[in-house]
């Protein structure tokens, strides 16, 4: 795979975007992610114009990504605490302020999708700087079933 200019490769998630769209679209994770503590730069790309689901995407290393969703869209009363530190680390002032996603995982065998409720990805919707929280001591699960209607 090429590399643009600035360092940012070049890969299916941002070919159809002009190197200011990827710019713009940054989330920045200076701790990493669990799992991979030395990637900190991604991307939130919609997989389909309804934005229900979308896949977060490794700008260090392409091969890395995942499908994420909002909690709200199936989970309602999902009510995440976050910590004074993550808060302050975070800068936020309002809740407003937070963009909120979830990992989203696939049992193929059971042809069934879940939530991971405990482990939610907040985002400064400003500074575009995140965490990725673990809720310990919360009842949320990592492994929350989700019910699809398809038809």
């Amino acid at each position: 795979m090429g590399s643009r200019q600035n360092g940012i490769p070049e890969h299916s998630v941002t070919t159809n975007m002009t190197e200011q769209e990827v710019q713009d679209k940054i989330l920045h994770f200076p701790d990493g992610i669990p799992g991979f503590p030395d990637l900190q730069d991604f991307l939130l790309v919609d997989f389909h114009e309804d934005g229900i689901f979308q896949q977060l995407q490794s700008i260090e290393d392409p091969a890395v990504a995942m499908i994420v969703c909002v909690p709200w869209l199936f989970r309602p009363d999902y009510a995440p605490v976050l910590s004074d530190a993550e808060q302050a680390e975070l800068a936020l002032e309002r809740p407003d302020d937070a963009i909120v996603f979830v990992p989203v995982s696939f049992d193929p065998a059971d042809k069934q999708v879940f939530l991971n409720l405990l482990g939610p990805f907040v985002v400064n919707g400003t500074t575009r700087r995140g965490l990725q929280l673990v809720l310990t001591g919360s009842e949320y699960s990592a492994r929350t079933p989700l019910e699809l209607d398809v038809a």
